[in-house]
């Protein structure tokens, strides 16, 4: 590598460098704006805090739940169920949206049965699944799995059914087997798919954990979303809020980094 290239690309790592530190305090930024919109509103009586809660109190339960450990448990318990339902329900999205997609009787036979199943209200779900199995992990993991399963199993049919027949064709010509053909067209062209599906089931794994903990639970966020409403503890709600929103971020870039992994053959779409 010459020393032109090398000044360059060091450069280049320098300008990405210093877009990201401008990026960091311009979101820091307009937090803090809109935190101190959020205190002064309160403060001169146009909201009333038992409303809304303030900043500062929030920030200050979050700080107590924390230091005293309150928190963790019922952190690791809507952790735990959103995440391996997400997990549970991309595994067999992936399984049957690969198979729909390879036999097409299969798909003309299952897909109305999903499309019904699919269209049915998730709250409506939780109380039977709370039933069947019970007030533990299982029945918020269930739940969980099966809103994300059809996310995945959607957009794993419809990435498999979208790869150009010309692609495939031009590959069975030079020879490749159908294992081949979809080990090295196929499958890498639905995985963008599937990430993509998983992005959106992040939120969704996340909020079916909740609602199954709103309607039978002992602990997770949901039991302390429900504890503080029946106290009426605003606090504690946006406090609860805000801890979901930072668990959904977490699993959002984690599975951003899982991808790029995956599929750093593609162009890189890093979140900023």
């Amino acid at each position: 590598m010459s020393l032109d290239t090398k000044a360059l690309l060091d450069k280049t790592l320098s300008d990405r460098r210093r877009a990201g530190w401008l990026r960091l305090i311009d979101r820091l930024i307009l937090v803090a704006v809109l935190l101190a919109i959020w205190e002064v509103v309160v403060d001169i009586g146009w909201v009333a805090p038992f409303m809304v809660s303030r900043p500062w109190l929030i920030a200050r339960d979050l700080y107590q739940m924390f230091s005293t450990g309150y928190i963790f448990p019922h952190l690791f318990a809507t952790i735990y169920e959103a995440a391996v339902g997400l997990i549970i329900g991309t595994i067999l999205g992936m399984l049957t949206g690969f198979l729909a997609a390879l036999f097409p009787r299969l798909s003309d036979a299952i897909q109305p049965i999903l499309v019904a199943f699919n269209s049915m209200p998730r709250v409506a779900v939780a109380p039977l699944f709370i039933v069947w199995f019970g007030f533990d992990y299982t029945s918020k993991i269930a739940l969980a799995a099966m809103v994300v399963y059809f996310v995945v199993f959607f957009n794993t049919f419809s990435g498999m059914r979208s790869i150009d027949p010309v692609l495939q064709n031009s590959v069975r010509v030079m020879g490749a087997s159908r294992f081949r053909v979809l080990q090295y067209v196929s499958v890498p062209h639905t995985l963008a798919w599937i990430f993509a599906a998983m992005n959106t089931s992040i939120s969704l794994a996340l909020v079916a954990a909740v609602i199954g903990e709103f309607v039978g639970a002992t602990q997770g966020m949901g039991w302390i979303m429900v504890q503080a409403s029946s106290t009426m503890n605003t606090t504690r709600l946006f406090s609860a809020m805000i801890i979901l929103s930072v668990i959904g971020t977490v699993l959002f870039f984690a599975t951003s980094r899982l991808e790029a992994a995956v599929l750093g053959w593609r162009p890189s779409r890093e979140v900023q």
